[in-house]
């Protein structure tokens, strides 16, 4: 269940960067290294827990045929999907690499933030009322692990497509 724990993770990773790096609020904490990686530990832990949790709710469905084929495979992409899902994922934990982290020259966040850009446009339909309300942030958030998924999805079947047909 890869697409849930990303689901859980992007929101984790997003309130951990602006609580452990913002002096505005409330406890400020110096935010070490150890204090950084046992915090994305905790993230990583509890995304891990919340698609077993899903996967366990949905093995408990069973295989219900009446969801739509696309709705099945966003949720559980295929292995092609999955592989353009990871390239997807690359991209975005880059741009959080250059954007947060500040790791590499200035181009390189550029290109990160150019490509980053049609990924997160679920984020950015919400941005209005992420700015006041915390459950569009991590609305927006989840909804952009579903967008990526989808993304994966459609250009896993294309390129199937294009094979089949040089093929």
């Amino acid at each position: 269940m890869v697409v849930p724990f990303f689901v859980a993770l992007f929101p984790a990773v997003w309130y951990l960067n602006r609580n452990l790096t913002s002096e505005r609020l409330p406890p400020y904490t110096e935010p070490t290294t150890e204090l950084l990686l046992a915090s994305i530990g905790a993230a990583i832990i509890g995304s891990v827990v919340f698609a077993m949790v899903v996967a366990l709710i949905t093995s408990r469905r069973g295989t219900n045929e009446s969801g739509g084929l696309y709705r099945r495979r966003i949720l559980r992409p295929s292995g092609p999907a999955l592989r353009v899902f990871g390239l997807l994922i690359a991209v975005v934990f880059g741009w959080a690499l250059t954007e947060f982290v500040g790791v590499g020259p200035l181009w390189v966040e550029i290109v990160f933030s150019i490509l980053v850009l049609p990924l997160s446009i679920p984020f950015l339909l919400l941005a209005p009322l992420a700015i006041r309300f915390h459950w569009a942030v991590v609305l927006g958030l989840a909804l952009c692990v579903l967008w990526l998924s989808l993304l994966a999805t459609v250009v896993s079947d294309l390129l199937r497509r294009d094979i089949d047909v040089k093929t």
